[in-house]
């Protein structure tokens, strides 16, 4: 049997442009001028590690000669990201676009097996923390980007509050936004064990920070499988999703 298309469907329609919004795979559009005119939420991640004129000078290194269409394999890395393969398609002179490969990232960590935590809403302890960052960072207003689906799972609650506490302790007393984002991570896992766990990551942003406790931070993740990263205005946290 075959597929009964509905020809009179818009392709534009806001429920397809939701596809490509939260594709897993960057995506840009850039104008003749080599401006962009969109991306989506991957590629406005991506944007955050490399300047967006790297994507619009690779779309045109690699793009068809003629009109159309043309993927290529080739091995990509932008700070945490990875990429194996892009497209690059053109339909006129006025746009063109490229669409990046991400290389699924699977870890292995040294822990035998995960220990029999407790039953915990993330929200609810990232909350209390950001209550208490607000006692000292008077001057800095707080934003939340929260993945609302995220489920309760098992988490060490004593130490992941530790943690959190010190990473709102790494932000000096001028700073003015703190962004505090989490999101269940898509394609990546953490094997422990034998057992395969997809990965939440959190992440908290702003400007000026310090790194006095990212070696703490480190120490406190590693022991419960959390993995801990940092840049000059962010710490990221990768927490496994332990649901049973």
């Amino acid at each position: 049997m075959g597929l009964d298309l509905n020809p009179e469907i818009e392709l534009n329609d806001s429920r397809y442009r939701n596809w490509m919004e939260y594709d897993y795979n960057p995506f840009f559009v850039f104008n003749q001028s080599g401006i962009v005119t969109y991306l989506n939420r991957s590629a406005e991640l991506l944007s955050g590690y490399e300047p967006i004129k790297t994507f619009n000078d690779l779309a045109l290194s690699y793009a068809s000669i003629d009109f159309g269409y043309k993927t290529t394999f080739i091995p990509l890395t932008f700070g945490k990201f990875h990429f194996f393969a892009i497209t690059v398609g053109y339909e006129d002179e006025n746009s063109i676009g490229i669409k990046l490969y991400q290389t699924p990232a699977i870890r292995e960590n040294a822990v035998e097996k995960m220990k029999n935590y407790d039953l915990t809403n993330i929200y609810v302890l990232i909350d209390i923390s950001i209550s208490l960052a607000k006692g000292r960072l008077r001057s800095a207003s707080f934003r939340n980007e929260f993945d609302p689906a995220i489920p309760e799972f098992k988490l060490s609650q004593n130490d992941f509050t530790k943690i959190l506490r010190k990473i709102y302790d790494g932000f000096d007393p001028k700073c003015k936004l703190i962004t505090t984002a989490l999101k269940l991570k898509v394609g990546e896992f953490l094997y422990v064990g034998g057992e395969k766990y997809q990965l939440i990551e959190l992440q908290v942003k702003g400007a000026p920070r310090i790194a006095d406790y990212d070696d703490t931070i480190d120490a406190l993740s590693n022991g419960i499988n959390v993995a801990a990263s940092f840049e000059s205005d962010r710490a990221t946290l990768e927490v496994p999703l332990v649901t049973k």
